[in-house]
């Protein structure tokens, strides 16, 4: 029995041996919208001889230069190191061969100031299958690339946006869904499309939870977007005229019977969460509820200054509260009486991280305060302390990336579940 086995191994080493070189034809590189980044999920490679892939399994296959894409890792708080275990799974159909792994950082590792040391899937017996990013003939973003890409045109902008509907089982689209329409952050203006669709998980984080609902995203050019933008009318006005556009659009969606016009959501974050609260003082009546994250200032000033007095923040946005926006008039932007009723009685729920130094969490309260005392009963206030944002492997250096734990929780309680239980 032992020389049977014995022979049994050199027949199946020498066929192994006897595998040609592989011929590659293409390389597809699968990827997916992480928190901070892109990260790899998959390879697939097309060979022209289809017997160079026979035999091979995931022991045959290393990665290197492969991390998560978090800042810190949770358990030590020190830089990401490579995985010990890359989680490789092969699979094999006619000439093409899959490679799926444990998802990785699409930039690398870090090492040093600013080095990035790329990552590689080694073939430890076929040198022609190893796959670096450089080598990838086509790149392949779940949900994006599902996403519908184009322009629209209002009250003299021309935006572009991306927009994400769920489908059915059979691949059809679902009519008449919820919408979340994201605020992208001040990090994302004067971007190109992609870039703000690939900053954080805003198009694909109920996608990927499987939760039927549309998400819309618009790139905005707010060039004169900056803190206390609320001193200076033709920033506000810009601001206000971009949610107009969407407004519009999304008006658009409603009459093709593509979204629910009694189930609109807005979020945003940063500059974007600053956006929400402007774009709910213009239709508080159109939306059901609001997530304004890390809210920046685009109606009373608020970061880099101090209070005169305490109290000062919310007493300066009850009178804001209780003022104009601009809205659209049929020819032009022009100043208009917010329906400070409606206002208050759409829920909100804000975001903040108690360490975040980019918006200051005054901020948050002072809203809140200020909605309060105007009749609100419907807020609710979700704080990140550095241990939170740690398991989310966020350093409190930038403890402002509070999208990150709002976008990735759909836990019982969670921000997520809030808005969900909503539809």
């Amino acid at each position: 029995m032992k020389r049977f086995v014995l022979f049994a191994a050199v027949i199946l080493t020498a066929f192994a041996c006897s595998r040609p070189q592989a011929e590659v034809e293409k390389v597809d590189l699968f990827t997916s919208v992480g928190d901070t980044g892109m990260l790899v999920d998959a390879v697939e490679i097309t060979v022209s001889n289809p017997a160079s892939l026979r035999g091979l399994k995931a022991a045959d296959f290393d990665i290197t230069g492969n991390v998560s894409g978090a800042y810190i890792d949770p358990q030590t708080g020190a830089a990401p190191v490579e995985y010990t275990d890359d989680g490789i799974v092969v699979t094999r159909k006619g000439g093409k061969l899959r490679i799926e792994a444990r998802p990785f950082s699409n930039a690398g590792r870090s090492e040093g100031f600013r080095r990035r040391i790329p990552w590689e899937i080694k073939c430890l017996v076929d040198s022609a299958l190893n796959v670096t990013a450089a080598k990838a003939d086509e790149s392949h973003i779940a949900v994006l690339d599902d996403c519908i890409k184009g322009s629209f045109t209002f009250a003299g902008l021309t935006r572009e946006y991306m927009l994400h509907l769920p489908k059915d089982k059979d691949g059809n689209i679902i009519p008449n869904v919820p919408l979340m329409v994201w605020q992208i952050g001040g990090g994302e203006y004067n971007r190109d499309l992609m870039t703000c669709a690939t900053a954080n998980r805003c198009l694909v984080s109920l996608a990927t939870e499987g939760v039927p609902c549309a998400a819309l995203m618009f790139a905005i050019a707010n060039p004169n977007y900056s803190y206390s933008a609320s001193l200076f009318p033709d920033r506000i006005e810009l601001i206000d005229r971009n949610n107009a556009l969407q407004m519009a659009f999304i008006d658009t969606l409603i009459a093709e019977g593509k979204v629910d016009g009694t189930k609109l959501f807005c979020a945003g974050a940063s500059s974007g969460g600053g956006c929400t609260m402007r774009f709910m003082m213009q239709f508080p009546d159109r939306f059901k509820a609001a997530i304004p994250c890390c809210p920046m200032d685009p109606i009373v000033p608020i970061h880099q200054v101090q209070e005169k007095y305490e109290g000062q923040f919310a007493d300066d946005l009850v009178t804001a509260f209780q003022g104009d926006v601009y809205k659209w008039n049929g020819s032009d932007m022009a100043p208009a009486p917010i329906d400070t009723k409606a206002f208050v009685d759409l829920p909100m729920y804000f975001v903040h991280a108690s360490s975040d130094r980019t918006c200051k969490i005054a901020s948050s309260y002072s809203y809140i305060e200020a909605r309060k005392r105007l009749g609100a009963k419907g807020d609710n206030l979700r704080v990140y302390s550095d241990e939170d944002l740690a398991e989310y492997g966020l350093p409190p250096s930038i403890a402002h990336f509070s999208w990150v734990p709002l976008l990735d929780d759909y836990s019982e309680g969670s921000v997520m579940q809030w808005m969900i239980s909503q539809f």
